[in-house]
């Protein structure tokens, strides 16, 4: 499939067959700021948009969807907050339909998860300061500032980023956030991330009078990563979305001069990374 190193049917098969040791972990990149994680046998979904996006003109999407929603069995799904480009209604229906498969969202957007079809009985609302051990994963939940912070369980505005820990390697997915004081503060109390999962499509003018909101500048992302001590860094938020893009390459660039040594991934779509704890 065009822009897609694996896709449909083998990257399926590729997610199901990974097996690794208890010291790896196994992220695919599926766009926009959506991930797949695989640790020992729990599959783990973060902001995955499995359809299509529409507007007035017809699709958004740059590129097509991997699979259907309905062909991953996913154990755990978290959407960061309520936009289609993170929480997609096809998406979520599609994946839903496996019985198993269990969902978390911020407080104020479970309304709209369970408008999409999903068992209110499969829902873990969360907010800041929430942590949920999972078996072989623990979920902590921050305030993102998107653009606000909003803390209002039952706000629908309201955006979270995720810690994740896979038996003690971290990952830390930013979501979709400016960079304000009590975020960075927020942050620099979690452990130093393994991973650091960060947007970079910045904000500007003609993108605010489309409704689009923005989030991090890739120099302030690259920034952020090294204040952190991230120990590898993925831009997000950069590719999927038509009149919403960014070169990722700012990015690196930006990292390079702040840090030579800083270690990045800018995956292919559909491409199996896996990293080992130290």
């Amino acid at each position: 499939m065009e822009h897609w190193h694996h896709s449909g049917q083998a990257l399926l098969d590729e997610i199901s067959a990974t097996q690794l040791p208890a010291s790896q972990l196994a992220v695919w990149y599926v766009g926009q700021c959506g991930f797949i994680f695989k640790y020992e046998d729990t599959v783990v979904c973060i902001d995955p948009v499995l359809s299509d996006l529409t507007g007035p003109n017809g699709s958004r999407r740059h590129y097509p969807a991997p699979f259907a929603p309905e062909a991953l069995r996913a154990d755990l799904v978290l959407c960061t907050h309520g936009h289609a480009d993170h929480m997609a209604e096809a998406t979520l229906r599609g994946l839903a339909e496996h019985p198993n498969t269990r969902f978390i969202f911020p407080a104020g957007c479970v309304p709209l998860a369970q408008r999409y079809g999903v068992p209110a009985d499969r829902i873990t609302a969360v907010q800041e300061g929430s942590v949920l051990p999972l078996g072989q994963v623990t979920v902590r939940a921050f305030s993102a500032a998107h653009p606000e912070h909003i803390l209002d369980t039952a706000d629908p505005g309201m955006a979270l980023g995720y810690q994740l820990d896979f038996g003690g390697f971290t990952v830390v997915h930013l979501g979709d956030t400016y960079l304000t004081p009590h975020l960075y503060e927020a942050l620099q109390a979690l452990p130093r991330p393994d991973l650091f999962l960060a947007p970079i499509n910045g904000q500007d003018f003609f993108r605010t009078q489309r409704n689009c909101i923005g989030n991090l500048e890739a120099e302030e992302a690259a920034q952020l990563a090294v204040r952190l001590g991230a120990a590898c860094t993925i831009p997000t938020h950069y590719d999927m979305v038509q009149g919403n893009t960014v070169d990722p390459l700012r990015f690196v660039a930006a990292l390079r001069s702040l840090d030579p040594a800083a270690r990045f991934a800018l995956p292919a779509l559909g491409e199996r990374l896996i990293f080992q704890k130290d």
